[in-house]
């Protein structure tokens, strides 16, 4: 039996660009090439496609150089038997590049269109959560029109423009403010007091014209690993331990005080309820193929909140999605085994 014949996709035009470089040197570190005939291909940030070599440094600021660009993108993909896209943030994790691959008719890791854009979209993730009963932090939704003026969106669609007043009598503060389309924490601000309000949501609506905004909860961060495509693997529950107030992309990626625990240091009873609703979650949005599901405890009143569902986690030495699949009994090479065949299942 011959190679499965892969390609690696990383870089995109993403905030998240450095991140999804960072995720596919880790695969490449650990991934059994005895079964895979790779080919890796970047991304860089204006959206152009290059195949570079698998040795590549992809942390170097030189890593397209010697690259070969790829004037047929359709070519390349239907000469090979899966794709995974190493790719965090928009244009990557919002459904789009998946619409490519359901063109080019290639198997692929990771969810499907739908659950991608949904997923990726934290105001239509509270939508369809709604309907699963999946418990969710209070929020609002404002929306920066072609003006723009910003507005709060109701329930039935409807726009208000008194966003202080309607935010301070529905959330209060402090709350955080959060661009709808991003990941690893960019847009997203937390606002102490009311003079603060506006100022931050124009700082959101910079990166997306639609901003969630969230009452702010005194709350423990947990995380889960779910996997499969019918039948799912749902990882223990892990906690993250932020150095600061929040957990923002550079207490992510920059700050060594940060870490995380796994099992998490709650109690047992409100971890197998929480991975009953990543479970849920997972399957409210049909999902597929991986995801990380995100948590708040509140530690006031005891509830669980659902902070929002990431279907192409970071893949990093230090990201949760591995360490916490490491603890369900997936070593890094057999989890990335399991992630293709979950892909060429689809």
């Amino acid at each position: 039996m011959g190679k499965t014949k892969l390609i690696l996709m990383c870089g995109g035009k993403s905030s998240e660009h450095k991140i999804s470089r960072l995720s596919a040197t880790s695969v490449l570190k650990n991934i059994n090439k005895d079964k895979y005939r790779l080919t890796l291909v970047g991304i860089d940030l204006d959206g152009g496609f290059y195949e570079l070599d698998p040795t590549v440094d992809l942390n170097s600021k030189q890593w397209l150089d010697g690259a070969r660009k790829i004037t047929d993108i359709f070519e390349l993909l239907k000469a090979n038997d899966v794709v995974w896209p190493m790719l965090h943030g928009l244009f990557g994790e919002d459904g789009t590049i998946q619409g490519l691959f359901e063109l080019a008719d290639i198997s692929y890791v990771g969810c499907k269109v739908l659950a991608s854009a949904v997923a990726m979209d934290k105001i239509y993730t509270k939508k369809v959560l709604d309907s699963a009963n999946v418990p969710q932090t209070p929020s609002l939704y404002v929306k920066k029109l072609k003006n723009g003026q910003l507005v709060v969106v109701d329930d039935e669609f409807d726009f208000h423009p008194n966003i202080e007043e309607i935010i301070e009598d529905k959330l209060s503060f402090p709350c955080f403010v959060k661009a709808s389309r991003q990941g690893s924490s960019v847009g997203c601000y937390k606002v102490n007091k009311k003079s603060e309000l506006m100022e931050k949501l124009e700082q959101a609506s910079y990166y997306d014209d639609k901003v969630v905004v969230e009452k702010a909860i005194n709350c423990v961060e947990l995380e889960v690993g779910v996997m499969g495509n019918d039948e799912v693997v749902v990882s223990p529950v892990g906690q993250v331990m932020p150095h600061g107030e929040f957990y923002t992309f550079e207490s992510k990626y920059e700050d060594s005080e940060s870490s995380t625990v796994i099992p998490a240091r709650v109690d047992k009873k409100i971890q197998e309820d929480i991975r009953a609703l990543a479970l849920r979650a997972y399957r409210a949005i049909d999902g597929s193929g991986y995801s990380r599901v995100d948590f708040f405890l509140d530690q006031d009143t005891g509830a669980v909140y659902l902070n929002e569902i990431n279907t192409l986690p970071g893949f990093t030495n230090i990201s949760m999605f591995p360490m916490l699949m490491a603890a369900a009994g997936y070593d890094y090479p057999t989890l990335i085994d399991e992630l293709i065949g979950y892909g060429m299942e689809k």
